[in-house]
């Protein structure tokens, strides 16, 4: 039986060299340009957006220009004008307090007393060497005027020659230590003058008193208490005074708003612990430079306090700074996407592509944030978008009321 063998095709063969440098050629560019994590990722939310019936459905908003009104509300904290601490500057007892916590004080008002009777018994014994040294200088005094006299008749008995020049220069000696007994006890009569005022001013510090008017804030001594000064363990401190007619109001502003912030300029400060009343102040002095930290301005707002503004409040700072030259665009809060390339937005074209725009960012006023470059009005953004939306991708928007200022 004969065996019928059919002829095979015989397919032209093609060089493995050629696919294999084809293949690697696009594997090293697809490395370099860092394309294919990307494209597989995009592809794969694609394909699981058509798994589910088509594009992602996401919420979308219109942009809407902001104001130009260039007003900013900057967080701010109330301190008194002038504010101290008032410390013991002698050892003692305290012999009578006579004020207490939210006394209206005056100048030089006395606030409480320190008996120190070690510092009354020295002044006492310095008064009493003062006046033993007064007392040596008329002595010296006297000697000296003595002895003035005795030399001059001295001097007229050796040039007649009655008397011996050794005799003569003894007496003009003598005159001679006596004068400077006298400047000897004139310089004791100043050291001594100087002890009793120092002890005398020593003494002044037993009574407090007030280094201006305000209010007494705290106190940390009662009748009887033991002030001991230069004692690390004793309490030192006896009454905090403040200074509160005029108040100083403390804010930032950030770098971006400085350029417009100047001394006297009007500011508005309102206390939402007062029925939201507002006050009106000016800018009184500036720091002059930005804070490396936080990069803001610190001002300073001084303000007449009707007596219901107490130091220690939270207020809000008003300024009107000159206008921008352009609107900023508004950007709803929850449009905005963080990343590390930096704060960026989803933008939907008109073929309902979405696409990530990097952003510029101005103020944040809560439920938006002022976008100075990246997007225009009437830009439509997507809201919280998810990570099926993707660069370049299609979504279907639902579109929703944009949040305005």
């Amino acid at each position: 039986m004969t065996q019928i063998v059919h002829p095979v095709a015989v397919r032209p063969r093609r060089s493995p060299y050629v696919a294999a440098a084809g293949f690697f050629l696009l594997l090293v560019l697809a490395g370099v340009l860092g394309l294919l994590p990307k494209l597989r990722h995009r592809e794969d939310l694609r394909a699981e957006a058509v798994a589910a019936g088509g594009p992602p459905v996401v919420l979308a908003a219109r942009l809407v220009g902001g104001e130009r009104s260039s007003r900013i509300e900057l967080p701010a904290s109330i301190q008194a004008f002038a504010q101290t601490t008032i410390f013991a500057r002698t050892s003692g007892y305290i012999k009578r307090r006579y004020v207490d916590i939210g006394d209206h004080v005056s100048k030089g008002q006395l606030l409480a007393e320190i008996e120190d009777p070690q510092t009354a018994q020295s002044l006492l014994q310095a008064k009493a060497t003062l006046a033993q040294t007064r007392a040596q200088m008329l002595q010296a005094q006297a000697n000296a005027e003595l002895s003035g006299v005795t030399n001059q008749r001295w001097q007229s008995l050796q040039k007649a020659g009655v008397v011996a020049q050794q005799d003569a220069d003894q007496k003009r000696a003598q005159s001679s230590a006596d004068a400077a007994a006298v400047a000897a006890a004139r310089a004791n009569i100043a050291a001594n003058e100087a002890n009793v005022a120092s002890l005398a001013e020593q003494a002044s510090f037993s009574r407090v008193t007030a280094p201006f008017a305000g209010i007494i804030l705290s106190r940390a001594i009662d009748t009887g208490s033991l002030i001991s000064v230069g004692s690390q363990n004793s309490v030192q401190q006896m009454f905090t005074l403040a200074q509160s007619d005029t108040v100083r109001v403390f804010a930032n502003v950030p770098q971006e708003d400085t350029v417009g912030v100047r001394q006297g300029q009007t500011a508005q400060v309102a206390i939402r612990e007062l029925g939201g009343q507002v006050y009106s102040g000016t800018i009184a002095r500036t720091s002059q430079s930005l804070d490396p930290g936080t990069r803001t301005l610190l001002v300073e707002v001084d303000l007449k306090n009707d007596g219901r503004i107490l130091p220690g409040m939270y207020a809000t700072v008003r300024l009107d700074l000159p206008l921008s030259a352009t609107a900023p665009v508004m950007l709803p809060a929850n449009a905005l996407v963080i990343r590390s390339a930096g704060p960026q937005a989803v933008v939907i074209d008109k073929d309902n592509v979405a696409h990530f725009r990097s952003l510029v960012l101005g103020r944040d006023i809560g439920s938006a944030t002022e976008i100075l470059r990246g997007v225009q009005a009437g830009d439509l953004v997507v809201l919280s978008p998810g990570d099926a939306v993707v660069d370049g991708g299609k979504v279907e928007p639902e579109i929703q009321k944009a949040a305005s200022q």
